[in-house]
């Protein structure tokens, strides 16, 4: 199964953010979402990518090459 099989297109877009550093509030701000939104959207991501953290996540992106710099 390919990665970007698993997100749907908001995910990878909020995982391309928080790659970049982005807390929720920038994020939503970024997407005109809430910061509640973001983080059902950042916890989906830790969830179906198995990751405990954003940290995690941004290292997994750049690593299988989901998003970068």
């Amino acid at each position: 199964m390919i990665i970007y099989d698993l997100l749907t297109a908001r995910e990878i877009d909020v995982l391309r953010l928080i790659v970049q550093g982005k807390s929720n509030r920038q994020i939503a701000g970024e997407f005109y979402i809430s910061e509640r939104t973001v983080e059902s959207h950042v916890a989906s991501i830790l969830s179906k990518l198995l990751l405990k953290s954003r940290t995690q996540a941004a290292v997994y992106a750049l690593r299988f090459g989901l998003v970068s710099i």
